[in-house]
Order: structure tokens, then C-alpha cells, then sequence
């Protein structure tokens, strides 16, 4: 069954959108020079943030959390190379639309969450995918940016499920830690590989990290307290902030029409999650 919604849920959701839609920004902010150098970076801002939290939610090492860590790095590096060829603003839509539909899936199909009107929540589902051509239409689509809504609808599909093997265990809490670990280790060797010590560049990674980290310590607790199906949608949200800092801070898109096109299936997509909390 669906849980009951309380404030405390909808709450820890928003601060998940708040955190993981600015935590591409310092990313941005360094132009996605080497994806291996901020993957690496990344985790190592992940960890950072991690281990504090560890004295309350425990460091076990478990295998859920550490299957996690390795679905989210795959996610993330696609997101990062997506962002890299079509921006922020237009990865970030694409991104949240597939992680909201996969975490509905999930939702429903597995978990056996329930819905109180199934008709709103399938039309929800319906505007926020509907919302995602219209984002792609902004611009003329080249081989190059094809292949960017591509790879972020891949991200998406992705990063929708990261959480799936915590919550089918039992463990979004107690398996923080162990995907913690998990990115960092992955990130480490990459780091290395990369053989790119650009100081601004592993900071900007650090910092996104631990936003990363931040929003997912909010929506584990959002998920427990409200359910997948609600808690995930609503911080997908994060479009909304990440639109807003590729528009209005990078000045990614400088023609009004295009821009009015982004922020229209941007707006769809958030009326499609909103809807879909209240279903």
C-alpha cells in the first residue's frame, strides 16, 4: 500500500530537489572538462558527507547500499557527459522525466504501491513525458545533440533505479554508507586514470558531491516516510532548479522562443510530479 502522506515526507522530498538540482552547477561552473576527473572528485565529496552521517545510521558495509553506489556512478556518468553536449538545462529535464517514470514503475509493479485515483496518476505520468519533446524542440537537432538526449534519457532510466536494491532490502538507511563507499571506490581509480589534477575542477567535483549526497540522505527519508512512488517524483523537481541555473546563471539558451519552449515542457514535467503526489 501507498503510505500516508505527512509533512515531514514532503519536506525531506523538496530538500531533495533543492540539493540535487543545484548539484551540477559547480560541475558546470568548470565547463565538464574530464568526466573521469569529476566522477572521481565526486566521490570523494560523497564520502566526505557520508561518514558524519555514519554515527547515526551506522557503517555497515552491505551489499545493497554497495549495488547502489554502482548504479548511481553509471547514471551519473552519462549524466555528465549528457550535460556536457547539450547543457544543463536540457539534460535535466530529460533526466528527471525517465527517473520519475522508472520510479513510478518500480512503484507500482514491484513494491505493490497503491494509488487512490490510478486515472490522475497515469495522466500525470502521461504530462510529464509529454513535457520532453517539447524541451528537445528548442533547439535544431544535430547528430551531437541527439545523441545527448539520448544518453541523459539513458541517465535517467538509470538513476531512476539506484535506490531500488536499499528499499527491496530493507536498507535505505542502514545501506547509506555502503553506496557511499561505493562511489567513492569506483571514483578513486577513475580519479587516477584521468591523470588530471586541476584544482578548481576536483573541488567543483567535491562540492557537487556532497550536494549529491545531501539530497539523497532527503529523499531516503522521504521514501520511507511517503513511499517511492510520491517521495521519488516530487524530488525530481530538481528540474525546476536546474532549468532555472542553465537559463538564468549559464545563459545556455539565448532565444526567447527556445527558452519558452524549455521552461513550457519544464513546467509539464513538474505539473506531471505534482499531480502525481497527490494521486
Amino acid at each position: 500500500m501507498k503510505p500516508s502522506l505527512n509533512p515531514f515526507g514532503l519536506v525531506s522530498s523538496i530538500g531533495s530537489a533543492v540539493c540535487w538540482g543545484t548539484f551540477f552547477v559547480p560541475i558546470k561552473k568548470v565547463h565538464v572538462a574530464n568526466i573521469w576527473q569529476l566522477q572521481g572528485s565526486t566521490g570523494i565529496g560523497v564520502l566526505l558527507f557520508a561518514i558524519p552521517i555514519g554515527f547515526f545510521w551506522g557503517f555497515e558495509i552491505l551489499p545493497s547500499g554497495l549495488l547502489s553506489g554502482v548504479i548511481w556512478t553509471v547514471g551519473n556518468i552519462l549524466a555528465l557527459y549528457s550535460v556536457k553536449l547539450i547543457g544543463l538545462s536540457r539534460t535535466s529535464p530529460f533526466l528527471a522525466g525517465f527517473s520519475i517514470l522508472v520510479s513510478f514503475l518500480w512503484g507500482i509493479l514491484f513494491f505493490g504501491e497503491k494509488f487512490s485515483y490510478m486515472t490522475l496518476a497515469i495522466g500525470a505520468i502521461g504530462l510529464l513525458l509529454a513535457g520532453l519533446p517539447v524541451i528537445a524542440s528548442a533547439t535544431k537537432t544535430s547528430t551531437i545533440q541527439r545523441r545527448g538526449y539520448l544518453i541523459a534519457a539513458a541517465s535517467g532510466i538509470i538513476g531512476g533505479s539506484y535506490v531500488i536494491p536499499m528499499q527491496a532490502t530493507h536498507t535505505l538507511q542502514s545501506g547509506f554508507f555502503s553506496s557511499s563507499l561505493s562511489i567513492f571506490a569506483i571514483g578513486i581509480p577513475l580519479l587516477f586514470l584521468s591523470r588530471c589534477w586541476i584544482k578548481k575542477e576536483i573541488t567543483a567535483g567535491i562540492i557537487s558531491g556532497s550536494l549529491f549526497n545531501a539530497g539523497s540522505l532527503f529523499v531516503l527519508i522521504a521514501i520511507a516516510s511517503i513511499g517511492i512512488t510520491v517521495a521519488y517524483p516530487i524530488s525530481q523537481t530538481a528540474t525546476l532548479f536546474a532549468v532555472s541555473w542553465g537559463v538564468l546563471y549559464f545563459k545556455e539558451i539565448s532565444d526567447k522562443h527556445n527558452m519558452l519552449r524549455v521552461i513550457t515542457g519544464s513546467v509539464m514535467i513538474l505539473s506531471g510530479a505534482a499531480l502525481l503526489s497527490i494521486a
